[in-house]
């Protein structure tokens, strides 16, 4: 999935360092951040030491002032994050030794949506269209649900119904079959053989 975004941080790094004078250019990695604006924007930000101005890089190659960080969510190392509906990973690449940012093709594991967002209680669901066909899955809480396997089209969440599935509960998916179970207390998606 292209975000039209640096993915590793290394790139972003490179791309800010003419902005960064000399005396600051050993400190850089402790400047950069990776960010969501209020308008959901991702992007990479520099906080310049010189004018106290913001660089947002919302394209590669091209930048934007921001005035400031109000109200943007600078995103953790090693977090999941949303980003125009789709999860998304900040981790770290043990080979390269760089930052990437990941997307996640099925969000297996309920971790994720609790690192999201933090106050909700998620649990797995099947989504089921009016024939009762299973068209994905779902983390669901009270308010919010996030689909599992994300390259899936898109639903309303008005026009499916939400099935709770429990631990070792098994079910075919895209002639595929999973099960849930736990690892380290957390419920994960698995699959199973045929």
């Amino acid at each position: 999935m292209d975000l039209n975004l640096f993915l590793k941080r290394s790139l972003a790094l490179e791309f800010f360092k003419p902005y960064v004078p000399k005396k600051y250019k050993a400190s850089l990695t402790n400047l950069v951040s990776l960010v969501l604006t209020p308008q959901n924007e991702l992007g990479w930000v520099l906080r310049n030491f010189n004018n106290g101005t913001i660089l947002f890089s919302k394209k590669r190659f091209q930048e934007t002032e921001l005035d400031s960080l109000t109200g943007c969510k600078i995103i953790p190392y090693e977090s999941a994050f949303m980003y125009n509906n789709k999860v998304f990973l900040y981790k770290h690449n043990r080979a390269t030794k760089d930052y990437t940012i990941v997307f996640l093709k099925i969000v297996a594991s309920e971790i994720y949506p609790e690192q999201i967002f933090p106050d909700e209680d998620f649990h797995f669901c099947l989504v089921k269209d009016k024939q009762n066909n299973i068209i994905n899955c779902a983390w669901k809480s009270h308010e919010k649900f996030i689909p599992i396997f994300q390259e899936e089209p898109n639903f309303n969440s008005k026009n499916v119904c939400f099935e709770p599935l429990q631990l070792d509960d098994e079910f075919i998916f895209q002639g595929r079959r999973w099960y849930l179970c736990t690892e380290k207390g957390k419920c994960l998606l698995a699959e199973l053989p045929l």
